[in-house]
């Protein structure tokens, strides 16, 4: 069962692919064919943004999976407390923990603000492209009339 869910799971996503692609291909041939300056715009546009959403969304993954391991050993400590409190609260040992948990927390917040670059220069350069295009369609359409 578990085996058909993941064939059932890659075969949609293979699916959402192709028509995906093949909405994009025919999107640029009918635009090629109707207004042909405007498509070239597009064609010059749609590379970089998907290089450098690719470059981003790599560099994101990554960071991502360092603060994952932080936020999985603060929880597997949470839950070490939380099943020994006897013997915590016993020893006094809450300050300590919580030092050592805000310790962890603090971590992952610093990790997490380096993500804010690679946003800026992400998020920066495709609104850039976009409103390039924009500016470059106005300009061919006051140029046509």
């Amino acid at each position: 069962m578990h085996r058909n869910n993941i064939n059932n799971g890659i075969s949609d996503k293979l699916m959402l692919l192709i028509q995906s692609i093949s909405t994009m291909v025919s999107a640029f041939v009918i635009a090629l064919v109707v207004q042909w300056k405007l498509a070239l715009i597009c064609i010059c546009i749609l590379p970089t943004i998907v290089v450098v959403t690719g470059i981003s969304a790599t560099i994101d993954i990554i960071q991502e999976s360092g603060i994952s391991k932080i936020y999985s050993e603060a929880g597997l400590m949470a839950e070490e407390v939380f099943s020994s409190i006897a013997t915590v609260h016993a020893y006094w040992l809450q300050p300590l923990m919580f030092k050592k948990y805000d310790a962890l927390l603090a971590e992952t917040e610093r990790l997490g603000s380096k993500k804010s670059p690679n946003y800026g220069v992400m998020f920066s350069t495709n609104f850039f492209c976009v409103y390039a295009g924009y500016g470059g369609t106005v300009q061919i359409r006051n140029h046509s009339l």
